[in-house]
């Protein structure tokens, strides 16, 4: 299945209407969420992304640490992107072509969804100029964006 095709599959089985795959890449909007669909530069993969928000200022590093820590844990397959110029955070994954079907793609754009969600959360949380209590806040709220990580990772 090729990426228009797929993105048509999609789009018929979920009932998204106004979806379509143009030069290899699309968007749709969940939740309030907005997820692009493009293909890969090699065509082997479509690659989901979401914007997250603001780079928190983190002069301590206590909140790049826990996005590397994720991103070395894989984060459930979702890494975090971001965009130096602008200073915002995107919530990044890839799914094979080849094992893409509607019911995958909808399964990755869920979890791309959901993971943006809690990283926008957290992001929030490290507004604070106080790094401690953004901590301190997020563990009162049970963050954990690491997925399979039992706890937060401290610095």
């Amino acid at each position: 299945m090729t990426f228009d095709e797929l993105v048509s599959a999609f789009a018929a089985q979920c009932a998204v209407e106004g979806l379509s795959a143009e030069d290899g890449a699309a968007t749709l909007s969940v939740d309030g969420t907005q997820v692009s669909l493009r293909e890969s530069a090699d065509g082997a993969a479509v690659v989901l992304a979401a914007d997250v928000g603001e780079m928190p200022p983190d002069a301590g590093g206590a909140f790049a640490a826990v996005a590397l820590q994720a991103n070395y844990a894989a984060a459930g397959g979702t890494a975090l992107s971001l965009d130096a110029e602008a200073g915002e955070l995107f919530a990044t994954s890839s799914i094979p072509l080849a094992l893409a079907d509607p019911d995958a793609l909808s399964r990755a754009v869920e979890d791309l969804v959901d993971t943006a969600a809690e990283w926008s959360r957290l992001a929030t949380a490290f507004l604070d100029v106080d790094e401690e209590a953004a901590l301190s806040r997020a563990d009162e709220e049970d963050a954990s964006p690491l997925s399979g990580v039992p706890d937060f990772i401290r610095v």
